[in-house]
């Protein structure tokens, strides 16, 4: 059975240690000075303070502020959990707009137009590019942040919860009234047409009993909503015996972010099988 961090680590993607939250926020800080000092050079008599000239001074607010935006991006970026696709796909536009700035300062400003060797293939090709990369940095961020958000409230979550006596209760998420994106690319929480999405079903919160037969705990509980059965435990009122219900499983945070842990066996989880030392973490019963 594969272990619940390599599962998260290779669908979402790993959890941000705290040395990678301090680099992501250090290069937010510095990508989002760069591109103020880009501005102020562009726009203000510094240039000519420092000696740069005219043409010095926006060449170089060009590189600060080229060079800015997309670090802003990664270090933003470099706080969430993402998929190994994804990580690659910024990296694929960070290099793309640094590339585009390399272009710019060849270009600039001997070849930009406005200069007598103007040459506009060349500024065109340099803005193509950096707008590309900005376009796929920004993209890659925006779903990133979707993801996060739908994982921390996808919306429509049930539980079944199966009680002593053999009735099975099924108890939907309450409504929290709050209306917004539904999901990249669709907005609202009513789509058009029979998209299917991850918003889950929005009506009123309800709270349906059904009873189930009683024979030691063998029988099947058929369900008329979608055809699935529900099996009791082998024992009733007991649960399910793997390591995360057992008193001894933890969490631990390490450089790679949330490790599960036996305090028993006193090392890291590979996978969720009980062992013969299983204890439950909870007195109650299954309610």
């Amino acid at each position: 059975m594969a272990s619940l961090t390599d599962v998260y680590q290779r669908r979402i993607g790993a959890v941000a240690s705290r040395r990678r939250v301090l680099a992501g926020l250090a290069l937010f800080a510095v990508g989002l000075s760069l591109v103020a000092v880009g501005v102020l050079l562009a726009t203000t008599g510094i240039g000519s303070a420092l000696g740069l000239g005219v043409y010095g001074a926006r060449e170089w607010a060009g590189i600060l502020a080229g060079v800015g935006l997309p670090a802003t991006f990664v270090g933003l970026f470099a706080i969430l959990p993402t998929s190994r696709l994804t990580r690659a796909t910024i990296a694929i536009g960070a290099s793309l707009t640094v590339f585009a700035v390399a272009l710019f300062t060849y270009a600039y400003p001997t070849q930009w137009p406005g200069a007598p060797a103007a040459d506009p293939a060349l500024s065109l090709m340099t803005l193509a590019v950096y707008f590309v990369g900005a376009i796929t940095t920004g993209w890659c961020l925006f779903v990133a942040i979707a993801t996060f958000k739908t994982r921390k409230s996808p919306g429509g979550a049930a539980e079944m919860r199966i009680t002593e006596e053999g009735t099975v209760k099924l108890v939907e998420a309450a409504e929290t009234g709050v209306s917004g994106v539904g999901g990249i690319g669709l907005f609202g929480t009513d789509p058009d047409g029979e998209v299917p999405t991850q918003t889950g079903n929005r009506s009123d919160s309800f709270s349906a009993t059904r009873q189930a037969a009683s024979d030691g705990g063998s029988t099947t509980v058929e369900s008329s909503a979608d055809g699935s059965s529900v099996e009791s435990a082998p024992t009733r009122g007991q649960p399910d015996r793997y390591c995360g219900n057992c008193e001894q499983f933890n969490y631990v945070r390490t450089d790679d972010g949330l490790e599960p842990y036996c305090s028993h066996h006193g090392r890291y989880l590979e996978d969720m099988d009980a062992c013969e030392e299983w204890a439950s973490n909870s007195d109650d019963r299954l309610v």
